[in-house]
């Protein structure tokens, strides 16, 4: 009976909008800065490709990142770092501009961008959320 019980809580989360489902993935966490942040908040200053040897260079797939959005996801306050992004719950086929349906009072039957969101493009939002995966049939 206990595990009818727990298989029936897994499906209940694996269908229900808005449980555990809707998150993405847990996959490995950002690695956290790991020295004071203090006067060093200009993080390609040493991490900019081949500029310090005994730094470990920003990965390519971060080009045109500002320093900001290094600590999006390194700085260990981050919410990465805390809990994982909720993932899209839609294609983005015609549906990629973020911002059109989740900008703060656009929508009233569409949740809006978190206030501390505030400033950011359409492109950051993927950054950290990308589509659930497609119902199997």
């Amino acid at each position: 009976m206990r595990a009818l019980q727990s298989l029936a809580l897994l499906l209940l989360l694996l269908v229900v909008p808005g449980t555990r489902a809707l998150a993405q993935p847990t996959t490995a966490k950002p690695p956290v800065v790991k020295h004071d942040l203090a006067g060093r908040e200009q993080c390609l200053m040493c991490h900019a490709a081949g500029k310090m040897e005994a730094v470990p260079d920003v990965p390519a797939s971060h080009a045109d990142r500002t320093n900001e959005t290094c600590r999006w996801c390194h700085a260990a306050d981050a919410a990465m770092q805390k809990m994982d992004p909720p993932a899209i719950p839609h294609a983005l086929e015609g549906r990629d501009a973020c911002l059109m349906c989740h900008k703060p009072g656009v929508m009233e039957a569409v949740p809006d961008a978190p206030a501390d969101h505030q400033g950011r493009t359409d492109k950051a939002c993927k950054l950290c959320h990308t589509p659930a995966p497609a119902p199997k049939q």
